[in-house]
């Protein structure tokens, strides 16, 4: 996780495709539990298509997962001028406002009764805050218990000249 900055982050990506590559891996997660996927929009970036697909799956992942029987979680994204905004959302749980600031933070988790066999390590978020920085941008929540809960992401939009030149193996040169 230390080493994210040193990831190339050249690549010109197309989300909508992304989404739906994370929608057909979590399928089987989301019927087990009864949650709807709906993805709306497209937006494009400059960015590691590694990484940006992480941090979505991770995001839309943790949406199914604490999400209530029968809910729903949906990805929007859109275009901006300087920015494209990626919004997570779903009808779960929601998280107590104390603890909006710590769910970002490694093996953190708001029920302290859950164990890694539940699934997770805890360190999921954490990966999506760093992936975040590396793309010059953080995360944001806005979050209601019992409602839901909303991560936004604007990331933004690089042209490849704005990029840090990178060396032949694809690491950005200082």
């Amino acid at each position: 996780m230390s080493n994210l900055q040193q990831v190339a982050r050249n690549e010109q990506l197309q989300l909508a495709p992304m989404v739906e590559e994370i929608f057909t891996d979590l399928a089987s997660l989301a019927e087990k539990r009864s949650i709807t996927l709906e993805a709306e929009g497209d937006a494009a970036l400059t960015g590691s298509d590694a990484l940006i697909y992480r941090l979505l799956f991770n995001l839309t992942e943790n949406a199914v997962k604490y999400n209530r029987p029968g809910g729903s979680v949906r990805v929007e994204l859109a275009q901006g001028q300087e920015k494209c905004i990626i919004r997570v959302s779903d009808t779960g749980c929601g998280i107590p406002e104390e603890y909006q600031r710590s769910i970002f933070q490694p093996f953190f988790r708001v029920d302290k009764s859950r164990s890694r066999a539940d699934g997770g390590s805890g360190i999921g978020l954490a990966l999506c805050t760093r992936i975040a920085q590396a793309h010059g941008t953080q995360l944001q929540i806005d979050s209601t218990e019992g409602v839901g809960t909303t991560v936004t992401v604007s990331v933004p939009i690089l042209s490849p000249d704005d990029l840090p030149a990178a060396d032949a193996d694809g690491k950005e040169q200082p």
